[in-house]
């Protein structure tokens, strides 16, 4: 009742088939919708991973495809501005598929990296305490080894005040290093 609380099971990423799978099922509705559909693979993108970029990618590209379509809307087939605008999408579709490939795929390669106790961390309590040289443990010195020294202040200059002791008094001068 009181004692300690399970730990939660470690992340598993999904099978290489399902991420595989959702891949090419993002960027057939990109390619197949003719680019109309593209804003899905980018909000997966989005979704995966986690940053800012991800989305505002996401909002540029809609704010892009609302755009081109109301602005083709006004005009016939056969004009300019209409060819303009399918071309724009096309290129919207291309860049869109492009970076949610390279998203996931970076995603993906990094994934097994984050997820999962670090290496010589058992899963659960604590950290596991891995030998070391004769007896010590692995965050020990092993023997006859002096540890490094710390950076200390180096030596006042004859003007420096000195701080006054805790009592209140001044401290005594140090010694004098110089020889006649």
């Amino acid at each position: 009742m009181h004692g300690p609380v399970p730990a939660f099971p470690p992340h598993r990423p999904p099978a290489r088939s399902t991420v595989i799978l959702l891949r090419v099922v993002f960027v057939a509705v990109a390619v197949l919708s003719l680019g109309f559909l593209a804003w899905a693979a980018l909000l997966r993108a989005a979704l995966v991973q986690r940053k800012p970029l991800g989305w505002w990618l996401f909002g540029a590209d809609l704010a892009l495809l609302t755009g081109t379509i109301v602005w083709s809307g006004g005009y016939p087939e056969t004009d300019w501005h209409t060819d303009v605008a399918v071309a724009v999408i096309l290129l919207q579709m291309a860049g869109a598929v492009a970076y949610y490939l390279v998203a996931d795929l970076r995603a993906a390669r990094t994934a097994g990296q984050m997820y999962g106790p670090p290496a010589g961390q058992l899963p659960g309590y604590g950290f596991a305490y891995a030998a070391g040289p004769a007896g010590y443990p692995a965050g020990g010195r092993p023997p006859g080894r002096r540890r490094t020294p710390t950076a200390r202040p180096g030596p006042r200059s004859r003007n420096t005040p000195r701080r006054p002791s805790r009592t209140g008094h001044r401290a005594a001068p140090p010694p004098s290093t110089r020889t006649p």
